[in-house]
């Protein structure tokens, strides 16, 4: 029972702190001191395809949320640019890793 609990909500763990997508923010959370962001999937079968595929495009929304991934254009900064993707793909991948589902990990992987 304990473990059905623990998958409602999925951190996304990052070498500076943990991930949440948090609606309204007119920063990126990284940017105002938020160390996480926590990800509901508790409406999700996350073993089927379409379960696992929801999944990750909310993990994908977030980790860009939380890195301030925007295009070049934006930025006007190679570096910033690159830390943003760099930081995009390390928060992505340590939530898929996070959370138990191959469907999830090959979808990640492809």
């Amino acid at each position: 029972m304990g473990n059905q609990r623990a998958r409602k909500f999925v951190s996304i763990i990052l070498a500076a702190g943990l991930v949440t997508p948090i609606a309204g923010l007119a920063a990126a959370p990284s940017e105002i001191g938020i160390d996480y962001m926590s990800v509901s999937y508790s409406d999700l079968n996350i073993n089927s395809q379409r379960g696992a595929k929801t999944l990750y495009g909310r993990l994908q929304k977030a980790s860009e949320e939380f890195c301030s991934v925007e295009s070049y254009t934006v930025v006007r900064s190679l570096k910033a640019h690159a830390d943003a993707k760099t930081c995009y793909e390390e928060t992505l991948s340590s939530a898929v890793d996070k959370i138990d589902s191959r469907t999830l990990k090959e979808m990640h992987e492809s």
